[in-house]
């Protein structure tokens, strides 16, 4: 597509953290050069190997800040020596690339590594957006909307901040598969008429998801429903549970996409959005150490926009009952295409629906 008139010449987009972040600020970036909306696009990130790693995937090599987590963990002591070398390293890095790279434009995507661009974007005047992916606000877009940051959100809610626009959260492209070259994609053979539940324990894993599976599997087989579980990850030690493919760690989900009737997973903002762009419908499990309940947050909206299913971890008044999980699940596939299932979500989260509002969005803010 030809670049328009007024196109931007550089975009900073910052993201890290988990795939959470990145996926979605990947997936504005591509569209943003696909739509000729800036001549160039430029990436900043921690350098934790994950963060690298899910970059490298896609082709794209950010520029890593010297820095790989919060500086708010641990003792109170421990906190303050890590946050004053968080601040000299990640300032000192940022103050570095911005003066080479003088963007036009950035939009922040989040977590810790948002916070020094953040605020030396703000102290040289570059025009910022901080988009927030999850229904429950981190801290860095907490105080984006303090410093008069115009703050875009990924969901109708956006708990800590105080007008928020919502615009939907970016999700990559993706093409659906035959079922069997999905699953030869993924090194597995499925038989047909089995129904196949993937598990997806979110970028950073899931081993306590890993051994619901094992003990869900069994509960699938007393009730007579051929099913194979595809568990993204590993294989855990002591793992004996039979119906059960572990494909490894990917990126490409394409494939994984493809092949699931059904889903259940945590709650990352970025999983979710996606889910809802192919149509599959979800059982979710948030991850309970969340930080500010985010994914508990995020869970509650979607599985009220789709007609999916949300269990809590530990919850006391309803523990998980795994014969009835499955059950629901077999009833979310039934429902798929009823007028108040998933597809009732899909426009919400539809391909380059958010990218394209979220660039409106900041277009409105600050014009050319």
């Amino acid at each position: 597509m030809e670049k328009t008139e007024k196109a931007r010449k550089k975009i900073l987009i910052v993201a890290g953290g988990t795939g959470g972040h990145i996926f979605p600020a990947m997936a504005f970036g591509r569209w943003i050069l696909d739509n000729g909306k800036a001549e160039s696009v430029i990436y900043m990130s921690g350098n934790r190997p994950l963060e690298i790693e899910i970059y490298a995937s896609h082709g794209i090599e950010p520029y890593s800040l010297s820095v790989a987590s919060s500086p708010i963990a641990g003792t109170l002591w421990s906190s303050l020596r890590r946050s004053v070398w968080f601040f000299f390293r990640s300032f000192r890095d940022t103050r570095f690339f911005l003066r080479k790279e003088r963007p036009d434009m950035c939009f922040l995507f989040g977590s810790y590594v948002s916070l020094a661009p953040l605020l030396y974007c703000k102290w040289l005047g570059v025009p910022t957006i901080a988009h927030e992916q999850n229904a429950s606000s981190g801290k860095v877009t907490r105080l984006a909307s303090r410093l008069g940051i115009p703050v875009a959100s990924g969901w109708s809610e956006c708990r800590g901040v105080n007008g928020a626009s919502h615009v939907g959260v970016p999700v990559r492209s993706f093409k659906k598969l035959p079922r069997q070259e999905a699953a030869s994609a993924l090194g597995i053979k499925i038989e047909g008429g089995n129904l196949v539940v993937g598990v997806i324990g979110g970028s950073l894993g899931s081993a306590p998801l890993s051994a619901l599976i094992n003990k869900m599997s069994r509960g699938a087989a007393r009730t007579g429903q051929k099913c194979v579980f595809v568990v993204l990850g590993d294989q855990p030690d002591n793992f004996h549970a039979t119906g059960v493919e572990f494909v490894g760690r990917r990126w490409d989900m394409a494939p994984f996409y493809s092949l699931c009737d059904a889903v259940i997973c945590r709650a990352g903002a970025s999983t979710l959005a996606e889910l809802a762009v192919f149509g599959i419908p979800a059982l979710t499990i948030p991850w309970s150490g969340a930080v500010d309940g985010h994914q508990e947050a995020n869970a509650r909206i979607f599985s009220s926009m789709t007609g999916g299913i949300t269990w809590l971890e530990k919850d006391e008044n309803r523990p998980l009952n795994l014969e009835e999980a499955f059950e629901n699940l077999l009833k979310l596939v039934a429902a798929k295409n009823s007028q108040n299932g998933v597809k009732a979500a899909e426009s919400y989260f539809a391909d380059n629906t958010a990218s394209s509002a979220l660039w409106k969005f900041g277009e409105e803010k600050f014009p050319l």
